[in-house]
């Protein structure tokens, strides 16, 4: 029983981690039918996986063929679901600067968050998560103007430990990890722009 649980605690571990790839998106090209296809694709793998998610909460496919879901999300949405629509939402909707550390975040933010709760207590955890999402934030942010930079990694950081930490029953962290952030960013970079000035950098991920 033991390794079992030691297996589920790392497979969905590195199922978060796993999530980095979806940033292969950026490197798909935006006109013809690439272009259409790019946001196609993961339009009908949510849907897909929102039917399956329906299925199994209503009892008309087993959980038991879904390996590592916790006993909270046995009759509630499983959080890989979570993950999968706020990584949609960030790839489709919102510019890549902003999408792409609030992605990292859930990644590697949320599982290291983890780890150092179970070890060192919550307070530890979320200063980890503080430093961890700020290295992120500050890594794509790094063509921004120094005061933009640390502004928009302070911000994004803070809002992903908040995101991560607090646990809501109907919305699952690794949405929220995600959002947070993401929405946080968002209106600075509206705020901002008010007074004529442009704070987002260039894309760090081009098109081949």
């Amino acid at each position: 029983m033991d390794s079992i649980k030691f297996e589920v605690h790392w497979y969905r571990r590195v199922f978060h981690t796993f999530g980095s790839s979806f940033l292969v998106y950026y490197i798909i090209p935006d006109t013809g039918w690439s272009g259409i296809l790019k946001r196609l694709i993961p339009t009908l793998i949510i849907l897909f996986v929102s039917i399956l998610e329906y299925l199994r909460i209503t009892g008309k496919i087993s959980s038991n063929y879904f390996f590592g879901l916790r006993v909270y999300e046995e009759k509630r949405v499983g959080s890989y679901l979570f993950f999968g629509v706020a990584v949609f939402i960030l790839l489709l909707f919102f510019p890549q600067q902003i999408a792409v550390p609030c992605i990292l975040c859930a990644c590697f933010t949320d599982p290291i968050m983890g780890e150092t709760r179970q070890r060192y207590g919550g307070k530890n955890a979320c200063i980890a998560g503080f430093f961890v999402s700020m290295f992120f934030f500050i890594a794509t942010w790094y063509r921004a103007d120094i005061w933009i930079r640390l502004l928009v990694s302070i911000v994004g950081g803070t809002s992903a430990v908040i995101g991560e930490a607090k646990k809501n029953r109907w919305i699952d962290d690794d949405f929220m990890v995600q959002i947070l952030p993401a929405v946080f960013i968002l209106i600075l970079w509206r705020m901002i722009g008010l007074t004529g000035l442009e704070m987002l950098p260039s894309p760090m991920i081009h098109p081949i």
